[in-house]
């Protein structure tokens, strides 16, 4: 699968599922746990614990359970027993499920100097029980993220989440969750990948939306979501190179399906300064039209823009409405001031290279919306939705490459600005 990814990739593939380990360590010293609850599942038939997938390099891990429907379950933490050779742990029960028999007792070796390994099997007649074992202290914490039902671990390893500057206060802001997940098991297991070396260059991550199975939003033309996103990406990746003290990366460089939850990974894991999701919007009055960009929030403004995030996200606004938020964010409160700023700059200057050419284009500015592939970003993270493809003029300027380059203009423009103005301690540009 043609794909930009980071050498770290942890996979666990049992036969026809993404199934993966891992998770750096959790903290004992100053520990610090997340618990939640989720819901059982009305089903005839109990949900099965088919894939665990695990993105990590040495400072963080992030690690999803797949369960498909929705499952009761309680997360916890045990210290180290060195009597009984049982290092730190942390664990996930989970009740009234039943597990894929390519996972059942076959623990995964990680031993990246966060974690050893990561087991699953049965706890009791009525439990299922994941463990996580650690090598070393570090935060974490975990949620659920439904449509389909996956229980996400976001591992710190190094204890606390450093701010893009010196005295910037943490604003607390709690995650969303949700995400799309592969369908197929799997067991596979590499490496993670070596500490990037020490560099002075600002680091950017794009994130072409949708892709593969999921088109995103179609026009009235048939113009699809995914390709013109790609292609805004690609624009922005290859102006980017132009400048030497910005290093660029994409999520993925072809037409192919990236869950959420391991969008967000790849950026973490590959120690993204900034992370920036391209997608296009659509509304059913085929009137609406204009640019907006968009940070994390809990709720939504509006039903528009709670629709919106409910169809970016690939689940019903009444599931979106129902999903539980964590009540510290440890990863996105951290970064929703500078996210903040982020998302101006870049909806400034979007706007004013898009008006640049053929006629005005609407500003509907700064907004906020709980968007799943921000969700546990540790770094300035922002959702842009350039024109509305549902509509016909829109639709239109979003065929022509030349007001393709005039949105990806405005993007390094913005990005640029922002990561040149000192946002980043230690940057000597």
């Amino acid at each position: 699968m043609e794909r930009e990814v980071e050498e770290g990739d942890v996979l666990i593939r049992p036969y026809r599922y993404i199934l993966a380990a891992l998770l750096p360590a959790v903290a004992f010293a100053a520990l610090t746990l997340f618990p939640s609850f989720g819901v059982t599942a009305v089903s005839s038939r109990s949900p099965v614990l088919s894939g665990i997938h695990a993105w990590t390099n040495e400072i963080y891990t992030r690690v999803a359970i797949y369960t498909g429907e929705e499952v009761e379950w309680h997360a916890n933490t045990a210290s180290a027993v060195p009597a009984q050779n049982l290092p730190p742990r942390i664990f996930v029960d989970i009740r009234g499920a039943e597990i894929d028999g390519d996972i059942l007792h076959k623990p995964v070796g990680i031993n990246n100097g966060l974690l050893q390994r990561v087991r699953a099997g049965r706890n009791n007649k009525d439990t299922i029980r994941v463990v996580i074992d650690l090598e070393r202290d570090s935060t974490f914490r975990v949620f659920a993220l439904p449509d389909p039902y996956r229980i996400i671990i976001d591992v710190d390893g190094e204890g606390e989440i450093p701010l893009p500057r010196e005295n910037t206060a943490a604003t607390q802001n709690p995650p969303a969750v949700s995400v799309d997940a592969p369908r197929e098991p799997a067991i596979l297991a590499e490496p993670p990948s070596p500490a990037p070396p020490v560099s002075r260059r600002v680091r950017v991550m794009l994130d072409p939306g949708h892709g593969g199975k999921d088109p995103g939003a179609v026009g009235p033309t048939g113009l699809k979501e995914k390709d013109v996103v790609l292609a805004i990406g690609r624009m922005v990746r290859e102006r980017m190179a132009r400048h030497n003290d910005f290093e660029v990366r994409m999520t993925r460089d072809s037409d192919v399906f990236i869950p959420l939850e391991e969008r967000t990974a790849i950026a973490n894991r590959s120690r993204a300064d900034i992370f920036v999701s391209l997608h296009i919007n659509a509304s059913p009055s085929r009137a609406v039209k204009g640019v907006s960009t968009y940070v994390f929030s809990r709720g939504a403004g509006n039903q528009e823009d709670l629709e919106l995030a409910a169809r970016e996200n690939g689940v019903p606004v009444a599931r979106l409405q129902g999903v539980k938020f964590i009540v510290d964010d440890m990863f996105t409160g951290a970064r929703k001031n500078e996210s903040l700023r982020l998302a101006k700059t870049v909806n400034d200057a979007i706007h004013r290279t898009a008006s640049s050419g053929r006629g005005s284009v609407a500003n509907l500015g700064l907004k906020q919306a709980p968007f799943f592939v921000l969700v546990g970003a540790r770094m300035p993270s922002i959702l842009v939705e350039s024109h509305f493809i549902s509509n016909a003029q829109e639709e239109a300027l979003l065929r022509d490459e030349k007001h393709l380059g005039k949105i990806a203009d405005g993007i390094v423009e913005a990005i640029c600005y922002y990561g040149r103005k000192g946002v980043f301690p230690g940057q000597e540009l």
